[in-house]
């Protein structure tokens, strides 16, 4: 009986010890919890986007400063081309900021929540990509030179282990990412990405001083750093198939053409973007304003005299900009998805918007009172990067309709696709003509062509308001702020959407 006895407390005491000890490991598991802090990643995207928009909006200064060089007298053709330079450090750059962006978002579109570490890292990585726009003037100045090459390419080298360090601590926690998201592929194809990078930019910097194109070529090849991950996480497919995709053509076709992603991440930088290179031009007036040539009385009247052509420039700017911008957001708003084909259009839109600045101050600086050959060039290089840019949209905008159903919300009707194709051919139609006009000497002047740039505005209002008469006579039920901003179900929804178009 002693021995039972003896026995029940031994088990009772050996249970008290387990209760407790499992308890002082759910309390320390609760406190390194609570130690361990994983905030949303909504607010880490936004301030990487503004980031982001910054540094691709900045690249394009130093083109902008090279027209205050250019003499009034001489060929614009000649000093365009003898800047030719500038434009494909500008065009390179450009699309090695967007790779990385892209990155980025890859990297945080399936992260739900992220630590403090992560942030930090993202925090230097964005440091890094931020020397882009001064390493690009750089090699501006010393595009013959090989070091200027090498420390581009280091700059890539430090951004590639920034960005492994970033996957490795961003994807540690499965409680740190989404759903129904395969773990394994994501940190191959993320990995492989960066790992590319790396070795690219390592090798471009080794052999920079041996030869400089040779280490061009092989850095320009990280640009397709993404696609060659793509293509790694592919062959990773073949030995370990996925139920959904039965082929390894299938999969590519799938990740390089028919991928969709959430457009909110690419509404943010372009808003950006836009934002900053509508207001670049008042930099200009600033500058003016802070170094006065003289103060005596009534100079501040001969300094706004002076300033009048950049006045002039910066509204026609903002107007060019500003009406860009609300064709753009008019093409985005019912999108749901964006595909491939979509964004690489939109990053064209971009690209062509970069350089509406130097277009505008470039006419400024070529107005002249009398009639003049480089007037006409000025006016025509302008025109060309408007059209250039609305085309880019029109093809964003009919991209988009490719598998609607698939990329636009549920209630797209037929009045919207007339009235997005009304706005879009506004500004091809104009930049055309006025081109066109520019061969004929003397009809159109600089001051003329900014005039007729900042009053388009009234033009759209016109055509709003043809519309809002036609569907008021037509009985249309036309909403355009009713559309439904949440993502369609799979079910029966689709089947509403007008087929008709």
């Amino acid at each position: 009986m002693a021995t039972s006895d003896s026995t029940g407390q031994a088990t009772l005491t050996t249970s008290s010890t387990i209760s407790t000890e499992k308890s002082r490991q759910v309390k320390a598991s609760d406190q390194s919890e609570r130690f361990h802090r994983f905030v949303s990643v909504e607010r880490l995207g936004a301030y990487s986007d503004a980031v982001f928009s910054i540094i691709v909006t900045f690249m394009i200064i130093p083109l902008s400063t090279s027209v205050e060089d250019f003499q009034i007298y001489s060929d614009v053709k000649d000093n365009l081309i003898a800047e030719w330079h500038l434009f494909f450090i500008y065009i390179v750059c450009y699309f090695f900021v967007f790779s990385l962006w892209e990155h980025h978002v890859r990297v945080y579109e399936v992260v739900e929540h992220v630590g403090d570490v992560v942030i930090v890292l993202n925090v230097i990585q964005l440091l890094a990509a931020s020397m882009l726009p001064f390493l690009g003037a750089l090699l501006g100045d010393y595009h013959e030179d090989p070091l200027a090459t090498v420390v581009f390419s280091l700059d890539f080298v430090a951004i590639a282990v920034l960005q492994l360090l970033s996957v490795l601590f961003a994807y540690r926690r499965k409680k740190m990412m989404r759903d129904n998201i395969n773990k394994r592929e994501a940190v191959i194809e993320l990995c492989s990405s960066s790992g590319i990078l790396l070795c690219l930019s390592m090798v471009s910097a080794a052999i920079a001083f041996l030869n400089t194109t040779a280490a061009w070529v092989i850095l320009g090849l990280a640009l397709f750093a993404d696609t060659f991950s793509i293509v790694v996480v592919a062959i990773y497919q073949k030995f370990h198939p996925h139920e959904k995709y039965h082929t390894l053509s299938r999969y590519l076709a799938h990740r390089l053409i028919t991928t969709r992603s959430n457009p909110d991440r690419t509404k943010n930088l372009t808003d950006g973007v836009f934002a900053i290179v509508a207001t670049l031009i008042i930099l200009d007036l600033t500058n003016a304003a802070a170094n006065p040539s003289d103060t005596g009385p009534g100079s501040i009247k001969s300094e706004l005299q002076d300033d009048k052509e950049t006045f002039f420039s910066y509204f026609a700017t903002f107007s060019t900009v500003g009406m860009i911008w609300y064709v753009h957001y008019t093409v985005f708003h019912p999108i749901q998805k964006l595909s491939r084909i979509t964004s690489l259009c939109n990053k064209w839109v971009l690209l062509f918007v970069g350089v509406l600045p130097m277009g505008f101050k470039l006419i400024s600086k070529y107005s002249t009172d009398t009639w003049d050959a480089d007037e006409n060039t000025a006016v025509q290089f302008n025109c060309a990067i408007i059209f250039g840019a609305s085309i880019c949209q029109l093809l964003t905008w009919l991209s988009g309709h490719w598998k609607r159903e698939k990329h636009l919300h549920v209630g797209y009707g037929r009045i919207h696709v007339y009235w997005c194709l009304a706005l879009l051919l506004v500004y091809p139609t104009i930049s055309l003509l006025l081109f066109l006009i520019a061969f004929s000497p003397s009809t159109l002047d600089a001051n003329a062509v900014q005039a007729i740039q900042i009053s388009v505005p009234a033009l759209f209002c016109v055509i709003k308001m043809c519309f809002e008469i036609y569907v008021h006579k037509a009985g249309h039920a036309y909403h355009t702020e009713d559309i439904d901003e949440s993502d369609p179900s799979d079910g029966n929804d689709e089947a509403s959407v007008d087929t008709n178009l």
